[in-house]
């Protein structure tokens, strides 16, 4: 999926991002929080920060976050909110994960939060981290995750993570990255169990990424069929009028620029 392609999605899903689908993910940016040890000096980029909920999450405890998205639409609901919060050291850039719009070495501290299942490159996102934070600086991730040493979980899972949403690239394992992580010449301090977060419904889910017609009934189907181990690890249940209930696991990671 082009980024341009990724834009135009998250463009069209910006209004839909509200305080419900943060929650979703809410225990992972609980986790950023308590691993970051925050300094009243620390200088922030939250990457692909879409509306902006993890860039003002962090902004009470630090000099100042910088929030960079391809979307302009995401980026348009981030300053709403930051207005609404009346929080005045968070600024906004439009921005790929994979060309940071910045000088080497200019942040303390790095995040990215339920972002990176839709990136290009994943070595080529770290290589960027690495490259704008400063020398002993940490880079704290959250994303949705497969398990480890599942790949029929793992290929379902990204199947109809694709069906619901094209600009959706693909879920890596904890151990997946950790490797990419280190490989990236950072080095991993902690590495967060795949955990779920708060159940999601299907039709919910689908309706705010835009997902209708064919590719919804795709989805309903890929439901309706999951392997037995998917139905285990994403506590999957059956509702009512074709709906169904679900939890993706998260993998929560804290690396250190040497």
């Amino acid at each position: 999926m082009s980024t341009r392609s990724a834009k135009e999605q998250f463009d069209r899903q910006a209004s839909h991002y509200n305080a419900q689908w943060n929650s979703w993910t809410g225990t992972a940016l609980n986790w950023l929080l308590e691993q970051a040890e925050c300094q009243p000096d620390d200088t922030v980029l939250d990457v692909a920060t879409g509306t902006g909920f993890t860039a003002l999450a962090f902004a009470p405890f630090v000099q100042s976050v910088v929030g960079v998205d391809v979307s302009t639409g995401m980026l348009t609901q981030a300053r709403q909110q930051q207005a609404a919060q009346q929080i005045s050291n968070v600024t906004w850039q439009e921005g790929a994960a994979e060309a940071l719009p910045f000088d080497d070495a200019a942040f303390s501290l790095v995040t990215c939060r339920i972002a990176p299942h839709h990136f290009q490159s994943v070595p080529q996102f770290l290589s960027e981290v690495k490259r704008v934070l400063r020398p002993h600086g940490r880079f704290l991730l959250a994303d949705t995750c497969v398990p480890d040493d599942e790949p029929e979980v793992a290929e379902w899972q990204n199947r109809v993570e694709a069906l619901r949403d094209p600009s959706h690239m693909r879920n890596l394992a904890p151990q997946e990255w950790h490797r990419a992580v280190e490989a990236a010449g950072l080095h991993v301090v902690a590495l967060g169990e795949p955990t779920s977060d708060i159940a999601m419904q299907l039709n919910d889910w689908m309706t705010k990424s835009g997902c209708t017609g064919q590719e919804a009934e795709a989805v309903r189907a890929a439901f309706s069929t999951a392997p037995p181990a998917a139905v285990r690890f994403f506590n999957i249940q059956e509702l009512p009028e074709g709906d169904y209930s679900f939890a993706w696991q998260r993998v929560a990671l804290k690396a250190i620029k040497p």
